[in-house]
This record gives C-alpha cells, sequence and structure tokens, in this order.
C-alpha cells in the first residue's frame, strides 16, 4: 500500500492454526524501518527495506494497474520448536496442501504475518513483487522478503508466468519441515 503503515489486531483462526503453532502476534506491525537484532545500536548507517526506491516506476502501482480489482491473501508464518514443525497457517505442505492458484493477469497482495519468533526470508519464484515500503510507484522489485518476529508485512504481484512455482522460507530447513506452498499461475 501507499503511505504509511499502522499496527494492527492479527486475525488467528479459533485453534490458534493447530498444533504446529506454538504462539499468535495479537499485535502484528510493519517493522520496514527496524534494522533487526544486533543493528539497531550499531555506530554506523544500517539500511532497511524503507530506505529501498525503485529506479524507474512499477507495474504494479502504475495508473493502469492500480485500478485493477486486488485479491488479497493473508499467511500466518507458524512454527513449534518442540516439535519442529514449520508452516503457513498451521499446515504443513506435505500434509498435501493445495496449491495457492492465481490467474494469469491477476494482480495479488500477500499479507504475511510471523507468529514465530525467528526471521522468516519468504521467496517466491518465476515472478518478482513490490514490496509495499509506502513508496507507491518507487516500492522496491524483490523476489524475497525477510518477516522479523510478530511483523505484518505485504507485497503485491500480477501473475504472468504460467506454471507451478515455489514459495517457500529461504531458511532451507524451515522449508524441508513445511513451511513451502505452490503457487500455480493458470491461464
Amino acid at each position: 500500500m501507499c503511505g504509511e503503515q499502522i499496527a494492527i489486531m492479527a486475525t488467528h483462526n479459533d485453534d490458534g492454526h493447530g498444533a504446529g503453532n506454538t504462539s499468535v502476534s495479537e499485535m502484528a506491525m510493519s517493522k520496514i524501518t527496524d534494522p533487526g537484532v544486533g543493528l539497531r545500536d550499531a555506530k554506523w548507517p544500517v539500511l532497511t527495506y524503507a530506505d529501498l526506491r525503485r529506479a524507474t516506476p512499477g507495474v504494479i502501482y502504475s495508473k493502469a494497474t492500480h485500478m485493477m480489482k486486488t485479491r488479497e491473501i493473508e499467511l500466518h508464518l507458524t512454527g513449534n520448536m518442540e516439535r519442529y514443525m514449520w508452516s503457513f497457517n498451521g499446515e504443513a505442505f506435505y500434509k498435501g496442501m493445495p496449491a495457492i492458484e492465481m490467474r494469469r493477469g491477476e494482480r495479488i497482495r500477500f499479507v504475511f504475518i510471523n507468529d514465530t519468533m525467528m526471521a522468516h526470508p519468504i521467496h517466491i519464484h518465476g515472478m518478482f513483487f513490490e514490496l509495499e515500503v509506502g513508496a507507491c510507484d518507487s516500492n522496491p522489485l524483490k523476489h524475497t522478503v525477510n518477516v522479523k518476529p510478530a511483523e505484518r508485512t505485504s507485497f503485491t504481484l500480477v501473475a504472468e508466468e504460467v506454471g507451478r512455482w515455489a514459495f517457500h522460507c529461504h531458511i532451507l530447513y524451515h522449508m524441508d519441515a513445511g513451511m513451502f506452498r505452490v503457487v500455480e499461475v493458470v491461464a
């Protein structure tokens, strides 16, 4: 979205996303200006996502696509260290999760709420997205975003490349334990 993001109450299922999750973030907020643990008191400048800008205006927020209907998909990053489970919305990929289906040319806004106590670099194959840092048509173009604990962050993309694509945490043992989905762009 354009403009400043504020803290909002997170939405959860009645079961808190199932046995695969040990905590929920009741007040998730954007942390795009936070350099992260260990860098907050650095004696040198530390760049954050909020500092990134595109050199040329993006297509997601261009005048032509800004009026397009946007579908929103909210995903909670969930985990249980005692049972060593990692997932989206409390459901691990190996349990047969269906693909997240997108139509070619569809505009999608993904919202992530990290309910775990770890940062998760979320990566999507086959497409780039505009990370929502409040810079409107200058939002940075990315394919991976690091979602900090208790953070709510979002990005928008237009599905263009038909096919099945991996969508996962880039910490490989989290991906292997279940924090993996398939996105499928259909014609």
